[in-house]
C-alpha cells in the first residue's frame, strides 16, 4: 500500500525479507519468454505439435524446446500424447484461465459499488484477493482528496499483512492458515503487537465473529484501513473490500462511521456475485 501526496510514494516492506527479489540472469528470463512462446503456439494451433515443429516455428533449438516442454508438462501446462508424442495445452492452463475470468468478473461486479463507497467516504476503496500464501489488490477506486492512500495493483504482499490480508486469512481452512503462518516465522503477530501465535489465532477468530478487521499505521506509517469480506455464490470469501486513508482522518471513530457503509457495499457485491 502506498501513501500519495503530490508525487511522494513509499512501499511497505516486511520486517524480514519474505519476498526478496531474485537476481535472475538473462538465461532465466529467456527460458520464461520461450516457454510462453511455446504455450502461445500451442494455443493458436488446433492440432498437437511436436517438439521439432515448435523448434522450427519459434527458431529455437530442439533441445531447448524439449527441455522447456518437459518442465511445462511437470507443471501440467502441457500434455504429451503417448502415441504421437506431440503436445497440447495441459489442464493447468484452463485452471489459470478460469481463475483470471473469475477475478475479472469479480472486478467488474464490484467496481460500481466501490465507486459508490468512495463517494460516501471520500477515501480510497480497494479489492484484494488471496493468491496462494500472498494477497494482492486487483482493483482500486482512489479518494479524490489530495492526500490519499494508494495501493499497488498486482503487487504480492504476505497474506497475513494488513486488514485485507487478515480478513482473507481468517476465512481460509485451518490447514491453509497454518501453511501461511509456517513460512512467516513470528512476523504475523509481532507486526501488530501480539504476544504469540495463539493471540494471532484469537485475532482471526475475532475477525470471523465481527465481520471486519482494522489496521492502524501497520503497513505504512500514516495509513490506516478497515476491511470486510466479500462472498461468492458458494458463500466462500472471494475477496476483501477495504477502505483506507491517512491515519489523521482514519481514526477509530471515523472507522466506526465508515463500517456500516462498507458492510453495505460488501453485501451488495456479494449479492451481485450470488452470495
Amino acid at each position: 500500500m502506498l501513501i500519495k501526496a503530490a508525487t511522494v510514494k513509499a512501499r511497505w516492506q516486511p520486517v524480514a525479507a519474505t519476498h526478496p527479489r531474485r537476481k535472475e540472469g538473462v538465461s532465466v528470463s529467456e527460458a520464461l519468454r520461450k516457454a510462453m512462446l511455446i504455450l502461445d503456439e500451442l494455443r493458436r494451433d488446433p492440432d498437437d505439435l511436436s517438439a521439432r515443429e515448435l523448434a522450427i516455428r519459434l527458431d529455437v533449438p530442439k533441445s531447448t524446446v524439449q527441455r522447456l516442454l518437459q518442465s511445462l508438462e511437470e507443471a501440467r501446462m502441457t500434455v504429451q500424447d503417448p502415441t504421437s508424442r506431440k503436445y497440447r495445452l495441459g489442464p493447468h492452463t484452463l485452471t489459470l484461465g478460469m481463475a483470471y475470468r473469475e477475478r475479472l468478473d469479480l472486478r467488474n461486479t464490484a467496481l460500481p459499488h466501490m465507486r459508490a463507497l468512495r463517494d460516501v467516504t471520500d477515501e480510497t476503496v480497494g479489492l484484494s484477493v488471496a493468491v496462494g500464501t500472498e494477497r494482492m489488490f486487483i482493483e482500486e477506486v482512489q479518494s479524490q482528496s489530495e492526500l490519499r492512500a494508494h495501493s499497488e495493483l498486482g503487487y504480492p504482499y504476505p497474506l497475513w499483512t494488513g486488514a485485507p490480508g487478515r480478513v482473507l486469512l481468517a476465512h481460509l481452512a485451518a490447514g491453509e492458515v497454518e501453511s501461511v503462518l509456517r513460512t512467516a516465522s513470528d512476523q504475523p503477530w509481532q507486526a501488530i503487537g501480539l504476544a504469540n501465535r495463539e493471540a494471532f489465532h484469537e485475532r482471526l477468530a475475532e475477525i470471523r465473529r465481527t465481520g471486519h478487521d482494522r489496521a492502524f499505521d501497520e503497513s505504512i506509517n500514516g495509513v490506516s484501513a478497515i476491511a470486510i469480506p466479500v462472498r461468492d455464490a458458494s458463500a466462500r470469501v472471494a475477496a476483501a473490500l477495504s477502505v483506507s486513508g491517512p491515519s489523521a482522518r482514519m481514526s477509530p471513530e471515523e472507522m466506526n462511521r465508515i463500517l456500516p457503509e462498507a458492510v453495505t457495499a460488501a453485501d451488495k457485491i456479494s449479492r451481485a456475485l450470488g452470495g
